[in-house]
């Protein structure tokens, strides 16, 4: 249940951030440079969430290795859950930042 709503909440800032580049790209003339500057930024993110959702996984799969007596390091256990919980509320702050900031330009005066 929670990996569906960290992958739905993916989704949602991978869009977020491409209805973003698209207004950028209408707005502005962009030289080459900047065009692969923006599509390095976005395989940056893309890499950034997969690792997240990485990180999720493998805590997920420790925690169940845990329960079912396969893995008796609870250590290890706590450390993977709390990688993935501190990745997860980083990401969430940066998309927070993200809009805020979009929501800031757009209400700019032209």
């Amino acid at each position: 249940m929670a990996l569906h709503s960290v992958l739905k909440s993916k989704e949602q800032i991978l869009d977020t951030l491409r209805n973003i580049q698209k207004d950028v790209d209408q707005s502005k003339n962009q030289n080459t440079n900047a065009q692969s500057s923006s599509s390095s930024f976005y395989e940056h993110l893309k890499e950034s969430t997969q690792e997240i959702n990485k990180a999720q996984v493998v805590a997920d799969v420790k925690s169940v290795e845990l329960n079912t007596g396969r893995n008796g390091n609870i250590h290890e256990t706590m450390l993977a859950a709390t990688q993935a919980e501190l990745s997860l509320n980083l990401m969430v702050q940066i998309r927070n930042k993200a809009l805020e900031a979009y929501n800031e330009i757009m209400r700019m005066p032209v």
